[in-house]
């Protein structure tokens, strides 16, 4: 194994990851785990006691199929951002080289260097990864602690193979995204054009969006397991699916000012604009939408389908009033607020008309300014 292969990809690949996601490193691996470990209780709690939870969470996840599977998303996550750093990377001009001075190595060398660079990306990973496979096997989970050791051995061993095919691959201009390629001979209608950039750019912001999104439907259907046909249980549950979007919704408005800055020009009625913008909305909760629909019936899901649509056209409408990320947020949880009081009297079908009410008047007056 050649050294001056892996000193230069460990300089442009490994260094230069760590410096692009300092902060998201230094959040997860040293400020999260450092508050789990080292937090001082309140009160009086026996050394025991504080040694249990310390490592509640270790042993969870070497006893406990589903944190492992937590775990292993997390890992899973972290290995995809890999990815995309180095296959950018490949693109960039100034290090065009490496489809030259790489591929003059066999490419079992070439396997073996991605390899280490690859478990060098994973340092903080395989390091508590080794600490947990540890105390599972002081614990006699035997099992688990290997497999959660081999799932991230096998994950840079795939990352390896998939870095020797991206650059033994000679960059095509030409080349197109599997979206682009799937949808050419489609006519897409220009309302849809942001779901279309998600689905090609934003893949990973999607995902996540969807991640929350489930996993508040089913923390609240856990904490109210006796009230799952209460309508006020449903509404609350919809105005967490509209709050989960934000995101995607706040960068909706930053594609728009950009890309589609010449619908302004179109001679389209507000009312064509305001309600055409609902198409991206229906394809994006089309997993929802199909939950609501098969759990609940037609009519309930309706509703429920209604509210969340007037919940996110009002906070895609404050946005025409200027709003940066910080106030959005705060606007959006304001009226979550609300949300939950008119929704607490039993009087939440009435945010549906409101809502679309509101957020038109809104849009009516800022879309032009």
């Amino acid at each position: 194994m050649n050294s001056a292969l892996n000193s230069i990809l460990r300089k442009i690949f490994v260094f230069g990851f760590y410096r692009s996601h300092a902060g998201m490193l230094a959040f997860i691996f040293i400020m999260l785990i450092s508050y789990c470990f080292f937090i001082n209780t309140l009160g009086t709690v026996r050394s025991e006691e504080i040694d249990f939870w310390q490592f509640f969470f270790t042993i969870g996840l070497v006893s406990n199929p589903l944190i492992m599977i937590c775990y292993l998303l997390i890992c899973l996550i972290y290995t995809y951002k890999s990815w995309q750093y180095f296959i950018f990377q490949f693109t960039q001009p100034n290090h065009q080289f490496l489809y030259y001075s790489v591929n003059t190595y066999s490419k079992n060398i070439q396997l073996k260097s991605w390899f280490l660079v690859q478990l060098q990306v994973f340092t903080p990973i395989l390091i508590y990864t080794i600490y947990a496979a540890v105390i599972g096997l002081i614990f006699h989970y035997y099992l688990i602690s290997a497999c959660i050791l081999l799932f991230v051995f096998l994950l840079a061993y795939v990352s390896a193979v998939l870095y020797v095919y991206q650059i033994n691959k000679l960059y095509s201009v030409d080349e197109k995204p599997l979206t682009v390629l799937l949808f050419k001979r489609i006519s897409k209608p220009i309302f849809l054009l942001y779901t279309l950039m998600i689905f090609n750019q934003a893949k990973l912001g999607y995902l996540l969006t969807k991640a929350l999104s489930w996993v508040l439907i089913w923390s609240v259907f856990f904490l109210f397991i006796d009230l799952q046909n209460d309508l006020r249980l449903l509404l609350l549950i919809s105005s967490f699916i509209a709050i989960s979007h934000a995101f995607l919704i706040y960068r909706e408005r930053d594609f728009n000012d950009t890309s589609l800055n010449f619908l302004k020009n179109f001679p389209y009625s507000y009312f064509k604009l305001f309600f055409g913008f609902c198409l991206n909305y229906i394809v994006i909760l089309l997993p929802e939408i199909f939950w609501l629909i098969t759990k609940f019936g037609i009519e309930k899901s309706g509703i429920l389908i209604l509210f969340i649509l007037a919940a996110m056209l009002l906070f895609r409408s404050i946005l025409y009033l200027g709003m940066r990320i910080k106030g959005f947020l705060i606007t959006i949880f304001f009226l979550l607020s609300i949300f939950y009081i008119i929704i607490l009297f039993g009087y939440g079908w009435s945010l549906i008309p409101m809502n679309f009410g509101l957020a038109f008047i809104i849009f009516r007056k800022n879309y032009f300014h």
